[in-house]
């Protein structure tokens, strides 16, 4: 089963309507009071994702579901206007874009980053680490392409702290956000400009 897709954007249209559609997908399949509940919160995250974007860009929202495993989806093309540019960079440059520092706020800037064309240096220490473990596929220049996986990246923390590495503050981060801790996996899939981010739940 899937809901209608639905138009939302940075600006705040179709936002209340793609809750909707998720919470009906949820009564209609009974799920408990609970379980309607986590479906909600990780779709307001996910869709809070364009909260933080600059300019006026739109995206795609739905969610697919097969028994008790429900994926919500979020697709978007980024376009890499010279405003929106100067934006996210200076944002990002200045160390005050305190949305950052949450998990949601480090994943916004990464794909930020993975969808600029250029001037990438300026924004590779906010999201460098995240990408560098949590990307099973890795990060193909030529194909402008990236996947990147919570899984992987919660594995790469706890290797890091097992041997010793300064990976305390990501731990904590992740500790800290309602996606890392009530969704079974988040995929980032990135090609060009193109975003689509994927939060999996099954209860």
């Amino acid at each position: 089963m899937k809901t209608e897709t639905v138009i939302i954007t940075s600006r705040g249209s179709g936002m209340a309507e793609a809750l909707l559609a998720t919470e009906k997908l949820g009564a209609d399949n009974g799920l408990a009071k609970k379980e309607k509940l986590r479906l909600r919160l990780l779709s307001e995250e996910l869709i809070g994702l364009m909260r933080g974007i600059a300019g006026d860009v739109e995206a795609l929202y739905w969610v697919e579901q097969a028994e008790k495993k429900y994926e919500l989806h979020l697709k978007a093309n980024v376009p890499m206007a010279p405003e929106i540019r100067r934006q996210l960079l200076a944002a990002s440059s200045s160390g005050k874009n305190a949305a950052a520092r949450g998990f949601m706020g480090k994943l916004r800037e990464m794909i930020a980053f993975l969808t600029l064309s250029d001037e990438q240096s300026a924004l590779a220490s906010a999201s460098m680490d995240l990408m560098s473990m949590g990307g099973p596929a890795g990060y193909d220049a030529g194909l402008t392409s990236y996947i990147w996986s919570l899984n992987c990246y919660k594995a790469g923390v706890r290797q890091r702290m097992a041997e010793g590495g300064a990976a305390e503050n990501d731990w904590e981060v992740l500790e800290r956000s309602i996606v890392a801790n009530l969704s079974d996996e988040v995929i980032v899939r990135i090609v060009g400009s193109e975003a689509e981010i994927i939060i999996a739940k099954t209860f």
